[in-house]
């Protein structure tokens, strides 16, 4: 389907609600481009249009002096100064100087210097002697250009946004993309798999009919930087709450190669013509040391990738490449094939890991279908259909804007401003995720005999999210912790695994607990239950741990007393996880023999009584009923790794100062061309005749030189200037110019006044003489109503003829365009009295 007809669609599924006007924002931020979706009341989801009018923008920041730029001219300046251009950043958030992937960075782009975070040993570039900027807020500032354009595109301020991660991106760089938002001063709704996204946007779109059997598809993106495969389904499935079937999207299984995209190729392809440039020209200093010249070359080899993309062959070529030598030779689709030899069977690994992952079979596949601007290289599309077994691929979403559409019906769908197609998206999580901790063994006499240790997979691989689950612990009476760290990796490469990072993520330290434990010694302790959660955006956290007690309160037949007895001691017999949206005990894991599901413990009597008993007895056989109680504890955790970033508040004031320079600079060239274009029209104008007879020689020469002095102060002196000087000049030379102005627009409006006080007249003698023909006893004014209009004519036409008698040589001595304006509403209400009182007494008569 065309963009249009797609747009048309979704239109149909969008509903405006009765919320505010905000826009909501989805920005798919990906290694190279970045898209934005947008929605708003009244108005169906759509792509931003960046300041070039595309509609997707690079991902590049240039920064030199107090000059910044974003996007296509980032790229442009980044071209002659590559060191200030700042760009393929995404992969490097959430990590050490000395992963792998920072240490590849390093490598691909070496006029780069990065140092590490003296706090947590993230990525930093040294931009100048004095200048340091985070990778999160370089990526922060590019966040806060797309909110911008946003802002500007749907006319509208921006409440809140969705980011669309990879499905690869772990804790720590979730974290991280959490931080850049915070930084960019942004609130988020949640991070969203961009594979999920283009799954929804796949329903929304394309309105596949789903049936209680899945339709299974497989999504093969392959990007700039990585390759990913999903395994999705689409059914109908009941929902919990209502009890309807509902279409619903379910993620079954990924696989990805973070490192296997469309940069590796364009690298190479670049680094091949630097090599046929050294054999043209040997003599010549080396190529590859020009970071400018190499620049050059990788932006004509992704030229070159994509014309070859659908053709044969084709032609690189480079003018003044290196030593003003000029570059030009033949690339061939076979020169690609031997380049990218190596690279192609390792596209099969993440669709068998999906596959695999999903527990299907390559026939149960009912769709192939692909995005990601690699997808288009042909020999990418081979390999997919060898892999996946398929006779055909399918182009059902639009490779770019796919992912930030789908994301943006999300932000609608889950916004109550908005009302959308009931369509339900269950995401999962790519790792999983172990809960460990000494388990207590007891003795006969109920003493600790020993401590093992228990390993225990709470969230295991593809979990839906989001998803609350619990660990009880029955034998702790005492301040324990327990670690929480990734489950079983074994499905990752060892490649996979050094990029990863920390394997454990936290210890979580419980106390107080002998404190509880006292305080409610008179109870019967059910546990200590630690509820931990991952949420939309994938983050997992500790929500709580609390202790639970259990005692029994005679039960009492009058109504509301077992109410108010359960209310006062906090607590009643629904499990903490039993909220909306929230898992139930099914799949929680305890310890020792403990069920997923307490069953209240019921005291029955079937003693039999006689019919005629009392209403006293009847109160000795009720049972006496269970009260829960919960008591939160204290907890205290340590993060392993990157700890997330607490305190943003030194990027914010970073961002904020640069940001004023922006607008401060913006401010200054909007005065600087007000100024400009004043000057310049103002010259045209006084040569013009008009203006030339509403001024004196005299005023005309001061007029003139004050121009020309404004243009010789800004072609020679008003460079460093700020927009308060340009406002002021502009100022103090239109106040020199307003004299003449206005007596030219008096001038011109003399012609247009004189006609319409001239109509006046003729209408007022027309009725005149309709009055001075009709008897007396006919007419419907008095003489002294008529007498007064004729003598106010005669009055103004006298006037009117002084007036233009009386005007001087240069023709603005009497200015009298304002003065005739009066005297027309003059003339015009009385005449206009006199007929509607005529109308008025002929209707009466009717």
């Amino acid at each position: 389907a065309t963009l249009d007809n797609m747009l048309s669609l979704l239109c149909l599924a969008l509903v405006a609600g009765t919320a505010t006007a905000n826009s909501l924002v989805a920005i798919d931020v990906g290694s190279e481009f970045m898209k934005i979706g947008i929605v708003k009341p009244g108005v169906p989801i759509d792509i931003v249009l960046n300041t070039e009018t595309k509609r997707k923008t690079p991902m590049v920041v240039y920064i030199k002096g107090d000059e910044r730029l974003f996007g296509d001219s980032a790229l442009t300046r980044g071209m002659k100064s590559p060191k200030n251009a700042y760009a393929y950043l995404l992969d490097l958030v959430g990590k050490t100087v000395d992963n792998p992937v920072v240490l590849q960075y390093k490598e691909r782009f070496p006029y780069h210097t990065i140092e590490a975070d003296p706090v947590h040993g993230t990525v930093v570039f040294r931009h100048d002697e004095n200048t340091f900027f985070s990778v999160e807020e370089l990526l922060a500032m590019q966040l806060e250009n797309a909110v911008a354009m946003a802002t500007a595109h749907g006319e509208s301020p921006v409440s809140k946004i969705i980011l669309g991660v990879p499905l690869f991106f772990n804790q720590r760089e979730r974290e991280a993309m959490l931080n850049v938002a915070e930084i960019a001063g942004v609130q988020v709704m949640q991070l969203m798999n961009t594979n999920a996204a283009v799954a929804l946007q796949y329903a929304v779109f394309r309105n596949p009919t789903m049936t209680e059997k899945p339709m299974i598809v497989l999504f093969a993106n392959v990007g700039s930087q990585f390759t990913t495969a999903t395994v999705v389904s689409y059914s109908l499935q009941k929902d919990k709450n209502s009890g309807d079937k509902v279409p619903t999207v379910q993620v079954m299984g990924a696989g990805y190669d973070r490192t296997l995209g469309g940069m590796e190729m364009d690298l190479r392809l670049r680094d091949h013509l630097a090599k046929q440039f050294k054999e043209k020209y040997p003599k010549l200093s080396d190529i590859t040391k020009n970071q400018r010249a190499m620049q050059k070359l990788l932006k004509e080899a992704k030229k070159v990738k994509t014309v070859l993309s659908a053709n044969s062959e084709t032609r690189a070529q480079v003018e003044t490449l290196h030593e003003d030598k000029d570059f030009r030779t033949a690339v061939t689709r076979q020169d690609l094939m031997t380049l990218f030899e190596d690279l192609y069977p390792r596209f099969a690994v993440p669709f068998e890991t999906a596959i695999n992952t999903a527990g299907i079979s390559k026939m149960e596949i009912e769709q192939v279908v692909l995005f990601g601007g690699g997808t288009r290289v042909p020999k990418i599309q081979e390999e997919i259909l060898k892999v996946t077994e398929q006779k055909e691929l399918h182009k059902y979403v639009n490779t770019d804007e796919a992912a930030a559409l789908g994301a943006a019906f999300m932000a609608a769908s889950t916004s109550s401003g908005f009302r959308t197609k009931d369509i339900k998206l269950k995401d999962a999580n790519t790792f999983p995720f172990n809960v460990a901790f000494n388990k207590l063994v007891l003795n006969d006499e109920g003493e600790v005999a020993e401590s093992k240790r228990i390993d225990k997979e709470l969230y295991y691989r593809n979990n839906a999210l989001p998803q609350k689950k619990a660990m009880t612990y029955t034998k702790f009476t005492d301040n324990f912790h327990f670690n929480v760290s990734y489950g079983d990796l074994s499905f990752l490469s060892t490649e996979q695994l050094s990029e990863f990072g920390v394997l454990p993520l936290m210890t979580v330290n419980v106390k107080g607990v002998q404190d509880v434990f006292n305080a409610h010694h008179d109870k019967t302790s059910k546990g200590i239950k630690a509820h931990i959660m991952v949420d939309e955006s994938g983050v997992l956290s500790v929500d709580s741990v609390e202790a639970i007690f259990e005692t029994k309160v005679a039960n009492k037949t009058e109504s509301g007393i077992w109410d108010s007895v359960s209310n006062f001691f906090g607590g009643n017999n629904e499990d903490v996880d039993g909220k909306p949206g929230e898992e139930k005990k099914e799949g929680a894991v305890k310890e020792g023999e403990k069920t997923a599901n307490k069953t209240e413990e019921k005291t029955t009597d079937n003693t039999t009584k006689p019919l005629n008993e009392t209403k006293e007895a009847k109160k000795e056989v009720i049972p006496d009923k269970p009260v829960i109680v919960k008591e939160i504890l204290k907890i205290e955790s340590t993060v392993f790794g990157i700890p997330r970033l607490l305190d943003t508040s030194k990027g914010k004031e970073k961002l904020a100062a640069l940001k004023k320079i922006d607008d401060d600079k913006r401010a200054t060239e909007e005065a600087r061309n007000k100024l400009e274009s004043f000057v310049i029209s103002m010259k045209d104008v006084m040569q013009q005749d008009v203006y030339k007879s509403a001024s004196t020689p005299e005023e005309m020469e001061k007029i003139m030189k004050a121009l020309h002095d404004e243009t010789e102060w800004m072609e020679e002196e008003s460079w460093g200037e700020t927009y308060v000087v340009f406002n002021a000049r502009l100022a103090a030379v239109e106040d020199q110019c307003e004299t003449v102005r206005s007596r030219v627009k008096e001038m011109e409006g003399r012609s247009g006044s004189v006609a319409d006080l001239k109509q006046a007249f003729n209408l007022t003698r027309q009725f005149l003489a309709k009055m001075a023909n009709t008897s007396e006893e006919l007419r419907y004014h008095t003489i002294v109503e008529i007498d007064n209009l004729e003598n106010l004519m005669n009055t103004t036409q006298g006037k009117l003829e002084r007036l233009i008698n009386s005007t001087g040589r240069y023709g603005f001595q009497f200015p009298y365009a304002r003065e005739v304006l009066i005297d027309l509403d003059s003339v015009n209400r009385k005449l206009n009295r006199l007929v509607r009182l005529e109308k008025r007494s002929y209707r009466a008569e009717l």
